[in-house]
């Protein structure tokens, strides 16, 4: 089978949504209407998520800023719901009703927007980027703290071949130039908010930075005998919250008579995923190498 196919299957496979369900449960204000009140659920929702995705330790004025672009966002990342029981109590003199749903949030595409706003994978330290900044007024930065912190990036002055580098300038709109050695990206816009996302985007998606560049482990399994494998095993370890921090597949290879798949793996537990890998290979009679 040609690597060609090989690739079409993972991006078949890849545009499945994965999906995780979440119950939330939800107090009706006086006069709000259901559209307000299915926004409250999902955003909920998605921050039920992003706490089993990110773990206790992501900081809460972080995980605020990424609220807040993640619910501008709610629609494409929710799959549907189903509203389970409203339960009414008194309070007092007042009357309270509480709507229980189950909501079902798009995993896969909540990671994948995690990654491209640099949330995943997570890291302790920020990461230098150099800022310039032109015709821009000092008061119109402000914003700059909080999306840097979401991000995990910070400023630094001297500059290296290897670090990002942010043109920002104000004229009317927004418009920023992101760029890395030869790689450039550009974006203009109204907000800074809506400029900082885009460029950014553009820099965490490439596959180099999105498959962590030096770091993480290399994780390979072999002795699939279709290529639906490999893609199955992906989906099972999209699952595995507590042992992965991100992962991407990086490949899939025919070796012998068997396929192989090769991921590029940030661990929140090396040892823990060892087991977990250990143990899904010896159900399905695989072999885990991991580097």
């Amino acid at each position: 089978m040609s690597r060609y196919v090989l690739w079409l299957m993972v991006s078949l496979c890849w545009a499945l949504p994965a999906a995780a369900d979440q119950r939330v449960s939800v107090t009706v204000d006086a006069g709000e209407g259901r559209e307000a009140l299915t926004a409250k659920a999902f955003d909920m929702a998605l921050a039920q998520e992003v706490d089993a995705l990110l773990g206790a330790k992501f900081v809460p004025s972080r995980k605020k800023t990424l609220m807040e672009v993640l619910s501008k966002e709610r629609d494409s990342l929710v799959l549907g719901y189903s509203e389970d029981e409203a339960v009414e109590a008194s309070e007092g003199n007042e009357a309270v009703l509480t709507r229980t749903m189950n909501v079902r949030v798009h995993g896969a595409g909540l990671k994948a927007r995690l990654r491209d706003l640099g949330v995943m994978p997570q890291t302790t330290d920020f990461r230098p980027y150099v800022l310039q900044l032109s015709g821009v007024e000092p008061s119109r930065t402000k914003r700059l703290g909080a999306l840097q912190e979401l991000s995990g990036m910070k400023p630094v002055v001297a500059t290296a071949q290897d670090v990002p580098v942010l043109a920002l300038s104000q004229m009317g709109s927004w418009t920023g130039v992101l760029s890395q050695g030869e790689w450039r990206t550009s974006h203009t816009a109204k907000t800074l908010d809506e400029v900082w996302l885009a460029v950014w985007k553009g820099y965490f998606s490439r596959s180099q930075v999105a498959a962590g560049g030096a770091a993480g482990l290399m994780v390979r399994v072999s002795g699939w005998l279709s290529s639906m494998g490999p893609m199955e095993f992906d989906r099972l370890m999209d699952t595995w919250n507590d042992e992965i921090g991100s992962k991407a597949l990086l490949g899939v290879e025919m070796e012998g008579s068997g396929m192989v798949g090769i991921w590029r793996v940030e661990a929140r537990s090396k040892e823990a995923l060892a087991r977990r890998l250990g143990d899904a290979a010896k159900a399905q009679g695989l072999t885990v190498e991991i580097r």
